[in-house]
């Protein structure tokens, strides 16, 4: 019987011992997270990085979607995001569509966001055929600082179209090309 109860004690002498370590191991990830964050903190934004808000680029009728450029928009952001994070930060469609969607001007979106810069992309009608008119403003004051405007007749190469607007606009940003 005494064996019995010094087993017993053994084990909760045990159990506490494996809980302490558990519960030491717990705290001390917490505090190296949160001491991480605080001293990446520092870097992850740095002064003069830019963010720029890929808005959904919309088809030919807005109300019935994108249409022909579905993911077009998506595929420039993702472009965009490899670029350098403490170079470039980058919102898709993905965060800004709501706001599209609800009407909102894309200099209000972008302000919304905290970007310092919105592309825009919509389809007009043309004489002959649509142009896809791709602008890239200014969010402080408007200032439009790239407009491209691309005959979208059938045919069309988007994954060509997507690339050379992508190009032009990481020359205008002065950004590195990205791979």
């Amino acid at each position: 019987m005494m064996e019995s109860s010094v087993r017993t004690e053994d084990q909760r002498a045990a159990a506490r011992r494996t809980l302490t370590a558990l519960l030491i191991t717990v705290v001390a990830l917490f505090v190296g997270s949160v001491v991480f964050m605080v001293v990446r903190g520092d870097q992850s934004a740095p002064e003069g990085r830019r963010v720029l808000a890929v808005l959904p680029v919309q088809g030919p009728n807005p109300e019935a979607g994108p249409g022909p450029y579905a993911g077009f928009g998506e595929g420039l952001a993702a472009y965009f995001g490899r670029a350098d994070p403490m170079d470039l930060g980058v919102f898709g469609p993905a965060s800004t569509s709501r706001f599209v969607e609800a009407g909102e001007d894309p200099l209000a979106v972008g302000r919304t966001l905290g970007a310092d810069m919105v592309l825009v992309g919509r389809e007009v009608a043309g004489d002959l055929s649509p142009t896809l008119v791709v602008e890239l403003f200014r969010v402080d004051d408007g200032t439009t600082l790239w407009r491209g405007e691309f005959g979208v007749g059938p045919g069309l190469d988007r994954s060509a179209l997507l690339l050379r607007v992508a190009l032009d606009v990481t020359e205008v940003l002065d950004l590195p090309r990205v791979r």
